[in-house]
């Protein structure tokens, strides 16, 4: 869990230029709504002069519209905010409130036409090409949705320190494994996936600063990291020591090009090899650096859904 952050689901604005201002600038606005998920980066409450509250929800939208209509998958930094009225724990819940959305922005669409004989099909025109812009982008919604099924709905997980055993010396850093990450790669380590159960037993060893009874506290740990500083990049492997990815911290995940995947023999803490201990998992760590792709909708072949923006009981995409 790279990013530690809450994820809900959230209306996400559309924007894209509707006309001119004066001076020929491109005027922007937002022209329809879709579901995503985001990562809540923060909650405020705003106080008005009639003594009424607003709250705000600062988050995340995992994709940013990048060039040439790429959507971008952008990790949660603060350039990239958005203030939301509403975050949700449900992709349904998300799904009804943005549907309502659209459907005041429609509305508006045909709001302030002239009345005239041909007002019903002005109307009806309106309303179709509202539909059929909401129509591409319920399908850049489903591809985000697909994109993000590494982002888990779920309370934030603690990304606990790592415990080192160097040298039978036992301690406990003030990084987490990711921190860890960034500034080792020159160092000779491994890294072992233990439970709960097994790091709070390890925090007590710390504690009383016993490494006698290590090995009977971690017992049979599986190894997800291993680096040797010869190597460019540090080795994710499986407990049977096969090399699974070469992670690099600016690439991501780099899958070895051969068919069968080489293994590695672990070094011993004799050999001046750092031993660390973590509660973060193989999985946590792929889903943590895996690349992700950029989404085109206008490349994306499927069946375009229309005149379905008002009924709830029918689903996009």
């Amino acid at each position: 869990m790279k990013y530690n952050y809450p994820v809900k689901y959230a209306a996400m604005p559309i924007i894209e230029p509707i006309g001119w201002n004066h001076g020929l600038e491109r005027h922007y606005d937002v022209v329809c709504y879709i579901v995503s998920k985001c990562y809540l980066l923060s909650e405020k409450i705003k106080y008005e002069e009639n003594g009424k509250s607003l709250k705000e929800y600062e988050v995340v939208f995992p994709y940013h519209k990048g060039q040439y209509n790429s959507w971008e998958r952008v990790i949660p930094e603060f350039n990239f905010t958005n203030s939301v009225d509403k975050v949700f724990d449900n992709y349904e819940e998300a799904l009804e409130f943005v549907a309502q959305k659209n459907k005041e922005l429609c509305d508006k669409t045909w709001a302030y036409l002239p009345y005239t004989e041909d007002l019903n099909n002005r109307i009806s025109e309106k309303k179709q090409e509202f539909n059929d812009r909401l129509s591409k982008y319920k399908i850049l919604e489903q591809q985000i949705l697909i994109n993000t099924s590494d982002l888990e709905q779920s309370n934030v997980k603690e990304l606990n320190k790592l415990i080192i055993n160097s040298k039978d010396k036992i301690k406990l850093l003030s990084c987490n494994l990711y921190e860890y990450l960034k500034i080792s790669s020159t160092s000779d380590f491994i890294v072992y996936s233990v439970s709960p159960e097994q790091y709070e037993k390890l925090v007590a060893l710390v504690n009383a600063q016993d490494v006698c009874d290590l090995s009977r506290v971690i017992g049979n740990v599986s190894p997800i990291l291993y680096n040797d500083s010869k190597n460019k990049n540090i080795m994710v492997i499986d407990e049977n020591c096969n090399v699974l990815y070469y992670l690099n911290e600016w690439e991501g995940l780099i899958e070895h090009a051969e068919q069968e995947m080489p293994s590695v023999e672990l070094k011993s803490t004799s050999d001046n090899i750092e031993c660390l201990f973590t509660t973060e998992t193989l999985k946590d760590i792929v889903l943590s650096f895996k690349k992700h792709k950029n989404i085109n909708p206008d490349e994306i072949q499927g069946p375009i859904l229309k005149k379905t923006l008002f009924d709830r009981n029918k689903k996009y995409l």
